[in-house]
């Protein structure tokens, strides 16, 4: 009996079936295992005849093979989403999990921000810049970093 080992296609003795050994050539078609494409059969009695022994490696490649177009279909996040400190995906929703600093224009994860709070410092944790007051002078502080920065590429300003 052979073993369930992934096939060779260009392998020096040509493909053989797993069951009886039979090599492929233009009068003989082996098919692969159409669940997990390890192996090939010369008919549907080899495969039945095999089926005991490739069992547990079919499921297994089976299930991995799964895991790659479920994994394989997602839609990439934007560099936005991720936090410029630790580089970990911010949570959605990301309002709830992260805050948006004026100063630098970046959005913190509640982690970092914490983190350095813990650390006594109490501006920035990416640029350093001291947090604006609350109310109405705080207000005004923000405005006027927000207005210091510079205009990004491909925006015109209004000026």
């Amino acid at each position: 009996m052979m073993s369930c080992v992934p096939v060779d296609h260009k392998s020096e003795t040509g493909e053989a079936c797993a069951n009886c050994g039979t090599h492929g050539s233009d009068t003989v078609k082996l098919k692969n295992c159409t669940a997990c494409c390890l192996v090939k059969y010369c008919g549907v009695d080899c495969q039945r005849a095999h089926r005991k022994q490739h069992k547990k490696a079919c499921k297994q490649r089976a299930a991995e093979l799964k895991d790659e177009e479920l994994y394989g279909q997602g839609h990439e996040r934007l560099e936005g989403d991720f936090c410029p400190i630790c580089t970990l995906p911010i949570l959605i929703p990301m309002n709830k999990h992260s805050g948006f600093n004026t100063c630098c224009m970046k959005r913190i994860c509640h982690g970092c921000d914490l983190a350095a709070r813990k650390r006594g410092m109490g501006d920035c944790p990416f640029c350093r810049s001291p947090r604006p007051a609350h109310g109405p002078a705080g207000d005004a502080a923000i405005l006027a970093m927000v207005s210091d920065c510079p205009p990004r590429r491909g925006v015109q300003e209004d000026r």
